[in-house]
């Protein structure tokens, strides 16, 4: 449980636009490591047509305090940006560093919250990759995000906040009946078109079909309007589950989306959400009846129990298998709960990838050793989706059939999987 929200800025590095050659590397070990000590949060907001603001959000537990002074506790994070005209190149058009430094380390679990103003103009789009270090660990951690200054109606020219507190979400899920602020850039009073969709979207295939997904039915289950108020803002409460796009314009498919898939997302609490990722290593006959049980608690306990032979071994494998599960809704989360897509498919059976390269437009999965005839390799590409940025679809192939049954297997046996 989060305590409380704190920030202390001690120091901050002016910004300087710059056009110094820098090598672009894009390798890099596992982002979506369990273990990876830092996960600072970001968000985009435009908030003109020439300044974006870059909001972060970093946990204090994830940090080191050090006494420097032989007295007081206290962190030391430098956080930098590059700004980018595109993914690959060496020009820099933008950049800017701020130093944090938190001197109240009273053992609370808080968050160290803040913004930096990013020169960024209308009219095209760019990438932004921000650095994360912890200069009393020597850690860091690197995260490159499009910035879409190309109209007014996407998801980047909104932000959204917890009403009465004044930083953002920095997701896009939320929770029935949490009540929220919805700011528009543009202190207007517009009105916003609000589409609701309430769809039970298929789990991924397996890596090895070949089958295509159907297209997506754009006709909305419901609509109606919110008007905002003279300052370009709105309070929205969702009371149902499924997902909501706002619009400035329904002529378009760009907006802003939220998404309520269950009171308790990203975690998985409740036994019937515990059913539905079983679905990758069972049969259907053994999926139906722990799905038509009565008792689903019971009737998950006992599969495991089947599988290991022993209710130690069967209660470690049950907390390592919905770790994972959790570990895919926080990284991977579109429109579809991240442990049903296809990364969130890969990440749970086969665990987090030993390396990863980024593209502006891809990212490819590598478990093994790099350039090893032995390892495994997983290519997404990214789908232009007018809800969600993080819809990444699998370029599926029958190469992957044994490995698959192989992993599934293990798990089966009562075994985490883990590429070697």
């Amino acid at each position: 449980m989060i305590k409380k929200t704190v920030l202390f800025f001690m120091f901050f590095i002016a910004a300087a636009a710059c056009t110094t050659p820098r090598k672009t590397n894009k390798t890099q070990t596992s982002a979506y490591k369990h273990d990876n000590i830092l996960h600072p949060q970001f968000e985009i907001f435009h908030i003109n047509d020439s300044v974006s603001e870059l909001h972060f959000k970093i946990r204090s537990r994830e940090l080191l305090y050090t006494r420097p002074d032989g007295i007081n506790f206290s962190c030391n994070v430098l956080l930098s940006y590059n700004l980018l005209p595109s993914y690959d190149t060496k020009v820099i058009t933008d950049s800017s560093s701020m130093r944090l430094v938190d001197g109240s380390n009273d053992n609370t679990d808080k968050y160290l919250v803040g913004k930096m103003n990013i020169k960024a103009k209308k009219l095209r789009g760019y990438f932004l990759r921000v650095t994360t270090t912890d200069l009393n660990r020597n850690t860091s951690n690197a995260a490159t995000f499009a910035i879409e200054k190309e109209n007014d109606l996407n998801r980047q020219n909104f932000i959204v906040k917890q009403k009465g507190i004044d930083s953002p979400l920095f997701r896009n899920y939320i929770k029935t009946g949490e009540e929220l602020t919805i700011s528009y850039k543009a202190k207007m009073g517009v009105t916003l078109f609000v589409r609701y969709y309430n769809r039970d979207f298929p789990l991924a295939a397996p890596p090895f079909s070949t089958t295509d997904p159907r297209p997506f039915q754009y006709k909305q289950d419901s609509a109606f309007t919110l008007q905002m108020s003279p300052e370009g803002s709105v309070n929205f409460t969702a009371f149902k589950k499924g997902f909501y796009h706002f619009q400035l314009d329904t002529t378009k498919r760009d907006g802003l989306t939220l998404f309520n898939f269950s009171d308790v997302y990203p975690e998985v609490k409740k036994a019937e959400d515990m059913v539905p990722p079983l679905r990758f290593i069972t049969s259907k006959q053994e999926y139906d009846e722990v799905n038509i049980s009565a008792n689903k608690k019971a009737a998950i306990e006992k599969f495991w129990l089947t599988c290991t032979g022993n209710k130690d071994r069967a209660k470690e494998v049950i907390r390592k298998f919905y770790n994972r599960v959790q570990d895919a809704n926080l990284y991977f989360t579109s429109y579809l709960e991240g442990w049903k897509t296809d990364r969130g498919m890969v990440y749970l059976i086969y665990g987090s990838p030993n390396v990863i390269y980024h593209t502006g437009n891809s990212e490819t999965w590598i478990y093994g050793e790099e350039n090893n005839i032995n390892s495994l390799t997983y290519s997404f590409s990214k789908v232009n989706n007018p809800f969600t940025d993080n819809d990444f679809k699998l370029e599926r192939s029958d190469v992957y059939k044994q490995s698959w049954y192989t992993a599934v297997d293990i798990w089966r046996q009562g075994r985490a999987y883990l590429q070697d």
